[in-house]
């Protein structure tokens, strides 16, 4: 019986021992800020050069980013809603491509080159 409480001892001191070790303070991990102007620049001159033929789940992505904008820029993100909606209801690539210079215009940003 002895021997026994000896090895659940034992058991229980490696155990706190492996706590208290792993358990040490680490430093906080600070989530990356993404910066919604600069991702949507991003879309837009994917479309404005042609990158991206097809929007597909890349117009919920900008559309996102819109929202995101607007959080903090009312103005902006309104306007910027307005085309992104003209943007998805037009099906040619010359006018996503026009639409989306006007929206770089917007963000104060250069269409890509090759646009």
């Amino acid at each position: 019986m002895m021997a026994y409480c000896r090895g659940v001892m034992g058991s229980l001191l490696v155990f706190v021992a492996l706590l208290t070790i792993g358990c040490g303070k680490g430093e906080a991990v600070k989530p990356v800020e993404r910066n919604p102007k600069e991702l949507l620049t991003q879309r837009l001159q994917d479309v404005a050069s042609g990158k991206m033929q097809q929007l597909g789940s890349a117009f919920g992505e900008i559309m996102n980013l819109i929202e995101e904008i607007k959080k903090t820029d009312a103005a902006l993100g309104a306007s910027l809603e307005e085309d992104g909606k003209k943007l998805m209801s037009g099906t040619d690539p010359a006018g996503a491509k026009q639409i989306a210079e006007q929206m770089l215009q917007k963000l104060g940003a250069a269409p890509a080159a090759g646009s």
